[in-house]
């Protein structure tokens, strides 16, 4: 294992080692590309719940590079849920995750770890070039922002979030172009608000939405059915299981018209 910090204590960089054999199974999957895989990039919006049952996964795939970003510190109440342990308590997220994501590469994966929000590494000018970005984060501003840089830069964004009643979720996927996110949602435009701490959080449905997320990624990288652009799920009632495609809306409010953007 390769491991490198920077000077400025914000970030980290560490590389995964290949396993020779590890991808064989996966690699008989139809419309499986590795080799496309093996050379793509994503950016985590969050590193916290919802990432957690996602970033292992394409990792264990193989993914070529991962970026994480996320301010928050790990607190004795995400031990249920993320990919987090008591060592790693009062560490940054982001930071922390990186780390504990190297031991479980089966490929030599570039992790890197940023304890930034997405608005402070857009403010900052960091690189966050990639082929796709998955939103993690539990609040609209930060989905907002995610809408409209990553469609700006021409990147298709995956949203993921699950219920305060821990029984439900969704995964929306805003291509490079037409519907986004605001279109499914429309007043998540103008929603300031953040979650409350203490919100109610367990795994289970972390992990369901977190498979349906890490599936779409599969799906803007290589040629992986998917016929929705929306999905939810709920685990007390399948009868509440869906899956769309959403269309353009008439008069959404995400991109500004100077902006040159639309949905």
């Amino acid at each position: 294992m390769q491991r490198a910090y920077t000077v400025s204590q914000t970030s980290i960089r560490l590389k995964g080692k290949a396993v020779p054999g590890a991808e064989d199974r996966q690699r008989l999957i139809p419309g499986f590309d590795q080799a496309a895989f093996s050379k793509a990039s994503v950016c985590c919006v969050g590193a916290g719940g919802i990432i957690s049952h996602i970033a292992p996964t394409l990792i264990r795939k193989g993914i070529g590079k991962l970026m994480l970003l996320d301010r928050d510190i790990v607190e004795p109440s995400n031990l249920n849920r993320q990919r987090f342990y008591e060592k790693d308590v009062g560490k940054n997220k982001a930071l922390a995750l990186t780390e504990n994501l190297q031991r479980e590469c089966i490929a030599a994966t570039e992790i890197t770890g940023l304890a930034l929000r997405l608005e402070e590494a857009i403010d900052r000018r960091i690189d966050l070039s990639c082929d796709a970005a998955i939103c993690g984060v539990d609040n609209n501003p930060a989905r907002v922002a995610a809408s409209r840089f990553f469609r700006t830069q021409g990147i298709p964004v995956i949203f993921a979030a699950v219920s305060r009643g821990g029984d439900h979720g969704y995964v929306f996927v805003q291509d490079r172009h037409g519907p986004c996110i605001a279109c499914l949602f429309p007043d998540m435009t103008d929603d300031d608000r953040y979650p409350c701490p203490g919100t109610p959080a367990i795994a289970d449905i972390l992990q369901a939405v977190g498979a349906l997320a890490a599936y779409s990624v599969d799906t803007l990288l290589m040629a992986r059915a998917r016929a929705w652009n929306y999905r939810r799920i709920s685990l007390a009632d399948g009868a509440l299981d869906g899956a769309a495609m959403v269309p353009d809306r008439q008069g959404c409010r995400m991109f500004a018209p100077e902006s040159n953007e639309h949905c």
